[in-house]
């Protein structure tokens, strides 16, 4: 039970992470592309402001997202462990993609504002990927086989 805990807050810390940084620098092209000069103190002075700014509110949706998808993809990792690292993250990559959909749906525009592009959104995917990776390397029983594939 503790390891599933762990695992999970370090798979949401990663994705959120992960996800964060691409969002920051994927907007700080974007700005370039329109001439604007960004240094690398700048990069990280965004970052930073990103990861503190963006917890209160894309934190606990990534946390709920990827709760839900953890625990459906568990019984089947269960049945199939030789793919259990890729069907956890498979279910993270989902999961994001869903509440992207969600947002959209709901709110009739982008909520993560970086998924209007085709590459923004990938790296948020991306991020419930490696959170679902994540969760799968920690969550693993000692002395499995076949689960890290």
């Amino acid at each position: 039970m503790l390891r599933n805990i762990v695992g999970f807050l370090c798979a949401v810390t990663g994705a959120y992470l992960f996800a964060v940084l691409t969002y920051s620098q994927l907007n700080l092209n974007r700005l370039i592309e329109l001439g604007v000069p960004i240094g690398s103190s700048q990069r990280l002075f965004a970052l930073t402001h990103d990861v503190l700014s963006m917890a209160s509110a894309y934190l606990p949706i990534l946390a709920v997202a990827l709760l839900v998808a953890f625990v459906l993809a568990a019984p089947v990792a269960r049945r199939l462990p030789r793919f259990r690292s890729v069907g956890f993250a498979f279910a993270g990559a989902v999961s994001v993609y869903a509440v992207i959909l969600l947002l959209l749906l709901l709110s009739g525009t982008h909520g993560i504002t970086v998924t209007r592009t085709l590459p923004g959104l990938i790296s948020q995917c991306m991020a419930g990927a490696l959170g679902g990776y994540i969760f799968a390397a920690l969550t693993r029983a000692p002395g499995a086989k076949g689960a890290a594939a």
